[in-house]
């Protein structure tokens, strides 16, 4: 008898711990009725010059390494925030997408991926009306002419 509660408390203190383990877990915390937030932070890692930017180098320059936040309804980027942001995904051919749209070719822009998807928004940001996003995480920008490249910004 002894033996059996003294398994039954280790049963507990084991399910406590395990519980506290994986609390952080995404799958954990919808079960418990909890939000779970899936946001990325992004930040601008590089730029491509298009055939006519209206937007000088200088001025492209000065973007790189600025921070990018998408959450499920906002968009913030360069002290500019859209709320109520509504996203619709499709993917599309590269090659073709960007001829017909951007009049570049997968090269320019250093893209190897025959698919991306494109997100459309309803934000008035510049740029973020209709962006890529690539196979590898990337989303690509275009903004006066300049196409930015934002990596995902892991916190370690």
């Amino acid at each position: 008898m002894k033996k059996m509660s003294s398994l039954a408390v280790c049963a507990v203190l084991i399910s406590i711990w395990a519980g506290s383990i994986f609390s952080g877990n995404a799958e954990a915390s919808e079960k418990r009725g909890e939000g779970v937030s899936m946001r990325v932070l992004w930040t601008v890692s590089g730029y491509v010059l298009g055939k006519a930017p209206t937007m000088a180098e200088q001025e492209a320059k000065a973007l790189l390494f600025k921070p990018l936040d998408i959450n499920e309804t906002g968009i913030t980027f360069n002290n500019k925030v859209c709320k109520g942001v509504t996203f619709r995904r499709e993917t599309v051919d590269t090659a073709q997408y960007l001829a017909d749209v951007w009049q570049v070719t997968p090269q320019t822009l250093g893209i190897d991926k025959q698919e991306m998807q494109v997100i459309r928004t309803n934000c008035d940001i510049a740029g973020f009306q209709e962006y890529m996003r690539l196979s590898d995480r990337r989303l690509i920008v275009p903004i006066n002419g300049v196409f930015f490249f934002f990596e995902p910004a892991v916190a370690q």
